[in-house]
């Protein structure tokens, strides 16, 4: 039987700022690469090809996924 979730449970809310983070990465990139988001969301999906949006979508991945790794693993990684 699945956990209900407790809004005050660290875990969830963990999750959800996480979540919040990859929301409008598209948008961002297309904004420092002054192209449109739904090409940058092609280029994602595979459906073209770009260097530029795909270095810079993977740079941008790894900018939020260094935001969501716990301070201690941050300082012992370094």
């Amino acid at each position: 039987m699945p956990r209900e979730m407790n809004p005050t449970d660290g875990n969830v809310i963990d999750t959800l700022n996480g979540i919040r983070l990859y929301r409008g990465l598209y948008s961002r990139v297309a904004r420092n690469l002054g192209v449109d988001p739904s090409y940058v969301s092609r280029v994602a999906r595979g459906e073209r090809r770009s260097k530029s949006i795909e270095s810079a979508l993977s740079a941008e991945v790894r900018r939020l996924e260094k935001r969501l790794q716990p301070r201690s693993y941050r300082r012992n990684a370094a």
